[in-house]
Formats: C-alpha cells, structure tokens, sequence
C-alpha cells in the first residue's frame, strides 16, 4: 500500500510530459507551417487518431494539419476536423486563429460547391486579417481570394486581390510566393489580352524565378512562352513550354504548345494535346479544346468521333449552365462588402448621435451660465450656411458642366458612328483613331459599359460597340478585319461570356441593346 502515492505520483508526472509533447510538437508545426507545409503534414499525421489530446490541443491540431495539407497543395474532403477549430476558436476568442480557420474552412466548402457559405467565411477572415498584420497568412488569403474571383471572371477583383497578396508576398520576403503571386497577375493579365502587363509582370519576376521550383518555375516558363508568341518567336515559345511540361505539366501549357503546333501546319500533334485538354478543369479551354478537335476530325471524315465529341461538349455547356453561380459569387461579395461599410457608418453613427447629445448637454450647462456662447454658436451656423450654399452653388455648376460635355461627347459620337460607316461602305476597317473615339466616347456616355465590357479584348469590345451602335454584321465584319461568320461566331460567344446565355447572335444583339442605353441629349 506504500507504493500507492508514488504510483499516483508517476501517472501524474507521465501525463503531464505527454501533453506537453502535444503542446511543443503542435507549436513547432505552427511555427513552420506557412514556409513548410509538407514537413508539417509529416509530423502530424501519425497523430490524426491521437484521443489523448485537449479540446485546445486538438483545435490547434486541426487548424495547422488542414493549413498544411491546402497549404501543400492537397485538399480534404470533409471540414469535420477544421469546424470543430473554427467553433473552439470562436467560443475562445482567438482572433487570428480563428481568422485562419475560417479561411481554411471555406476553402474546403468551395470545393465541396457550397459557394454560399464558403464565400461568407473567406470574407470574414479577410474583414479580421485587417486588423491582425500577419503578412504570411494574408498571402494565401488574398491569393485563394483572387482566384475565386478569377474563377467566375471578375478580373478586376482578381487583379485587386493578387496585388494585395504581392503586397503581403514583399512584406515577407518570401521569393517563391513573390514570383507565384506575380505569375497570377500575369495570367490575368495575357487573359484580358493586356500584352504590356503581361511583359511587366514577367520582367518583375525575370530576377527571383531562378530560384523557384515545381508549379511557380513552370508557370513563369508559361507566362515567358505566351509572351514570346506574342511576339512572333515560336521557336523560342516552344522551348520554354517543353521545359515547363517536363517540370510541372499544366493546362494552360498544353493548349500554348497546340496553338504552336496548329501554326507550325503540325495538327496531329495539336491534337494530342485537345484531347488530353477536354478534361480541363478551366471551361475555356477544355471548350476551346472540344471545338478544335471537332473541326480537325470532321475534315478527316472521323464522323462518329465528331458526335461523340459534340454530345460531349453539348453536356460540358449544360453543366456549365446548371453550375454557373459566377453572378451569385459576385453579388454576395458585394453584399458582404457593403454589410461591412454599413456596420462601420452604423458604428460611426451612434458615436456621432452620442457626440451630439453630449454637445447638446454641454450647450445647455454653457447656455446657462453664459449667453455669450449663444452668440457664437449663432454665427458659426451662419457660417456653415453660407458654406452650404457655396457649396451646393459649385454642385449646381459642376453638373451644368457635365450635361455640356455629354451634349458635346453626343455630337463627336454621330460624326465618329458616321465616319465609322463610311469607311465600312468603302470595305476600309476602322482606323485607330476612330476605333478608340468610339470607345472612349461610348465609356464617356455610358461608364456601365464599360464594366460590363472590362474582361473583353479590344477587339471583342469593338463588335460589341458596333453592335450597340447598329451597325451590320458585314460592316462589323469590314471594320474589324473578320469575315461575317466570324462575327457571327463572336456575337454568339459573348452572349455566354457576358450575359452568361446561350442563343444565337440575334439574341446577343438585343440582350446587349437593352442593358445598355445611351442618354441622347
């Protein structure tokens, strides 16, 4: 019976060092888990199943495992384990933590398509990481942000997010987030057609890429392929692509290699990379892939691969249809932003009310003991009037200004749309000048436009211009230097990639003509 209290004594002594294992182990990994996350999924697995545990321990342990794992660029299937730290942290209040882990546990919804709910918990930690300054976490929260946005097509929020994560990338200093962050912007910008950026962004990472590895080497080797086709060196394009599949194969690769090889007269090779593109989980391309597959089997008589190939992609347009919550994603991060200015105008609000009630308590206790006072609480609402009305005076004047230079960007729109028609009657395409008055002058009249046009290229934006301003198909087709099939082609894709419809070119004419209206002065 002697030994009982030393028995006692050592189950004491064994299960404190064995939570304090717990405890050094989850911190070591919290420690490295934004710089190396594969180390850290390492360490951890064994553990998955540990039950020894605390409630705090095995908090910590889901939020760092699941951080590790996305980090690594794995993903998991349920948000059981990151949910129970999303809640613990909530209840405890640990501000940073809790950012983190709703973060991580949004990105597990949107891949499980509960957009709702994943969209509200990634703004959430983007509305708390302003206070936190925590560079490395704001990295990979403005990144998987950008590319959420990128996903449904909003290239404005895109670029915005990725330059905060570059941002965060240069506050680290961390070279391979740097040059991944800038490969993201340059992506962006090749999309939107926007050849300088895309030259600035790689020349920005030109110096740090050498020292990169894996996805962020490859895709830089992308970004400098597209640059040089753009260019008109394919040779040089070509070897830069070959490099980055040995490393890191990607889609967007494959599909430069095909446009280079569709170019060199090589369609049999483009074709290999078609077919392995179909599965793309980038719609553009696996559709893009689809059509050029269909064309080249079609002329080589393959009739039955050419309707298998169409009821394919007839199901990848259904299914893109059914799943596009491209619009909804936009509205709710609209809404999340505005909730969040209106909280603060609230919050500004009862702080102004409570200042005011104040005032008025201290008016009356000077009121009272001087009338002196009165008086120059008089004569500074005087003043203030007197402001108002200069105030509303320079209001008055200024859109008096406005409706002139409407009325004048009116004028110069009929001669530009006349011009236009004239060099059209006469088979001449559209000169730059008048190209970019109609453009400038259409954004002047209408800056909705503008926006709705903001992810087309300058040439998609010119048939839609065309197209507002009626002008025919066969005028679209001499001012842009197309045939009119292939305006007729474009018309039909912008009613997908702008009002996210599908019909005939007709139904893009009249969908784009009653969305935007210009005021005729």
């Amino acid at each position: 019976m002697k030994h009982i209290p030393y028995f006692i004594l050592l189950l004491i002594i064994v299960g404190c060092s064995h939570e304090q294992s717990h405890n050094e182990l989850l911190k070591r990994a919290e420690n490295i888990v934004f710089t190396q996350p594969d180390s850290v999924v390492g360490m951890l697995a064994p553990h998955w199943n540990d039950t020894t545990m605390t409630e705090a321990d095995r908090a910590l342990y889901g939020l760092v495992y699941t951080e590790a794992i996305h980090r690594s660029g794995l993903h998991m299937e349920s948000d059981s384990l990151i949910r129970a730290s999303r809640v613990y942290y909530e209840i405890h209040g640990d501000d940073e933590r809790l950012a983190r882990a709703l973060l991580h546990n949004g990105i597990i919804l949107y891949k499980q398509q509960q957009t709702r709910e994943a969209i509200l918990m990634m703004k959430r930690a983007e509305h708390m990481a302003v206070d936190l300054h925590v560079p490395a976490f704001e990295w990979y929260l403005y990144s998987v942000l950008g590319d959420v946005n990128d996903n449904v097509g909003d290239y404005t929020k895109t670029l915005l997010y990725y330059n905060q994560a570059l941002k965060a990338a240069q506050q680290v200093d961390n070279k391979q987030w740097i040059v991944q962050t800038l490969n993201n912007i340059a992506m962006t910008h090749d999309m939107l057609g926007e050849r300088d950026s895309l030259k600035y962004y790689v020349e920005q990472a030109k110096s740090l890429a050498d020292s990169t590895d894996g996805d962020v080497r490859a895709t830089y080797l992308v970004n400098l392929a597209s640059l040089m086709m753009g260019a008109g060196n394919n040779a040089e394009a070509k070897r830069y692509l070959t490099e980055s599949m040995q490393i890191s194969p990607t889609d967007r690769g494959a599909k430069l290699l095909a446009d280079i090889y569709v170019q060199e007269g090589d369609t049999a090779s483009a074709a290999q990379h078609w077919y392995s593109l179909t599965t793309s989980l980038s719609p553009d391309v696996a559709i893009h892939s689809f059509q050029q597959l269909i064309v080249y089997l079609y002329r080589r008589g393959e009739m039955k691969d050419v309707t298998d190939l169409s009821l394919r992609l007839n199901e990848l347009y259904r299914n893109l249809y059914e799943h596009d919550d491209a619009a909804g994603v936009i509205d709710l991060q609209t809404q999340y932003d505005e909730q969040i200015k209106e909280r603060k105008h609230y919050r500004t609000l009862i702080a102004l009310l409570a200042s005011i009630i104040f005032l008025m308590i201290a008016s009356v206790v000077i009121i009272w003991y001087s009338r002196h006072r009165i008086d120059k609480l008089n004569s500074r609402f005087a003043e203030t009037q007197q402001q108002f009305n200069l105030t509303r005076s320079e209001l008055t004047h200024m859109r008096r200004q406005k409706e002139r230079e409407q009325r004048e960007n009116s004028l110069q729109m009929k001669e530009t749309v006349s011009q236009l028609h004239a060099s059209a009657s006469k088979g001449k395409p559209a000169g730059d000048e008048d190209a970019n008055a109609l453009a400038q002058l259409s954004y002047a009249l209408n800056p909705q436009l503008q926006t709705l046009l903001s992810t087309l290229n300058s040439k998609e934006q010119m048939v839609c211009l065309l197209t507002i301003h009626n002008f025919l198909p066969t005028e679209i087709a001499t001012l842009t230097i197309s045939t009119p099939q292939a305006i007729t082609n474009t018309r039909v894709r912008l009613l997908k990639k702008l009002f996210g419809e599908t019909g005939g070119a007709k139904d893009f004419d009249n969908a784009i003509k009653q969305r935007i209206q210009f005021t005729k002065k």
